[in-house]
């Protein structure tokens, strides 16, 4: 919002710079750390090459980013908080818990023991810049959400 901060993605992290600060990022978000030790299977599927946007919310208090298995991630750009959103056609009919901005909030990350479907990955993303919502590609599909604004 103010011009002085930049949100950088590769592959494993999300970066937040300061443009005062060239050195080093002021925070790094490891995104996909579970995925470490299988870098040269993803290698050799070219998953590697998989090209994440990543976008600061309108009031630049929140980083959001895509990922595998249709999730998506939101941080607090402090380091306060965040939440793992998987994007779903049919909501589950039991309410689902909420996240620190409202949004409906995935039962769990998918880990290590888990086989994360490559396919299935949340390579779009936008922000709105006024409005309280956001909005995330999916193979062929859009989700849109909106949140109350926390405030």
């Amino acid at each position: 919002k103010d011009g002085r901060h930049i949100l950088s993605r590769d592959y494993m992290s999300l970066k937040l710079w300061d443009v005062n600060m060239e050195s080093k990022p002021i925070r790094t978000i490891y995104v996909h750390e579970q995925l470490r030790s299988k870098l040269c299977d993803l290698y050799e599927n070219d998953a590697i090459f998989d090209k994440f946007q990543c976008a600061f919310s309108g009031d630049a208090r929140w980083l959001m980013t895509g990922s595998y298995h249709n999730f998506f991630h939101i941080y607090d750009r402090i380091g306060r908080g965040d939440a793992c959103i998987e994007c779903v056609k049919t909501p589950k009919k039991k309410p689902p818990s909420r996240s620190r901005l409202n949004l409906p909030r995935a039962k769990a990350k998918p880990d290590e023991g888990v086989d994360m479907d490559l396919d299935k990955k949340v390579l779009h993303c936008s922000w709105h810049p006024t409005d309280p919502m956001l909005a995330v590609g999916v193979l062929n599909n859009v989700f849109v959400y909106h949140y109350p604004n926390p405030q």
